[in-house]
């Protein structure tokens, strides 16, 4: 599979857990490259004019609709997780709390972690994940691409695909899910640098260079 494939994999992937924002911008970083072939390029037309659709419509999940959606599967989790993104989280603390303690979605609560971040919310959450529980203030965590970590990859990275854009597109995504998923701790440069090349070797190997 080479990297247009997987690029539209992705971009299907995160529509079809209605992540459409996230799926957009892919889209438009890859329309902003010089150079793409004609029927890429077709296909991210066609994902566009559908996510233009899908916002000019009033589709919204109610409170009740996110809690009931975030007890499901991975791709109901994700669309509660984005719905509830879009809200002031400071008015959804207890729900939160209950998913991120919970045994749900990893990717989903990397992406309400960020929220929570963002949005500078006072207060003590503990999460459940794979290496066990940890409790953490949103307030005093810094957003991923201000850790020290994610300043060194993306320098490293940028030195290393400056003239390839479509590359450096990939090993920015594959660096804010690293990111995403190690929250609510963050990276340092030693290993932001040891990530760098993590991603520069699985990005040669997917495009069968040494």
């Amino acid at each position: 599979m080479n990297y247009y494939d997987e690029l539209l994999d992705r971009i299907q992937i995160l529509m079809d857990s209605s992540l459409y924002d996230e799926a957009d911008a892919l889209i438009m970083n890859e329309l902003n490259v010089p150079y793409i072939p004609r029927d890429v390029e077709q296909k991210l037309l066609e994902f566009k004019e559908y996510i233009n659709s899908y916002k000019s419509s009033d589709f919204h999940l109610s409170d009740e609709d996110i809690a009931s959606y975030l007890g499901q599967d991975e791709s109901h989790q994700l669309l509660a997780v984005n719905e509830l993104n879009s809200k002031n989280l400071r008015d959804h603390i207890a729900l939160c709390q209950k998913y991120l303690n919970g045994n749900g979605s990893s990717n989903g609560k990397a992406l309400l972690i960020d929220s929570l971040v963002r949005q500078e919310i006072d207060h003590v959450f503990t999460v459940n994940r794979n290496d066990g529980s940890i409790s953490f203030n949103p307030r005093e965590i810094c957003k991923i691409e201000d850790s020290e970590g994610c300043r060194k990859a993306t320098e490293l990275l940028e030195e290393t695909f400056m003239k390839e854009p479509s590359k450096l597109l990939m090993a920015r995504q594959l660096l804010a899910k690293e990111l995403l998923l190690l929250l609510p701790a963050s990276m340092n440069e030693e290993e932001g640098t040891y990530v760098a090349e993590k991603i520069t070797d699985y990005i040669n190997d997917a495009f069968g260079e040494c």
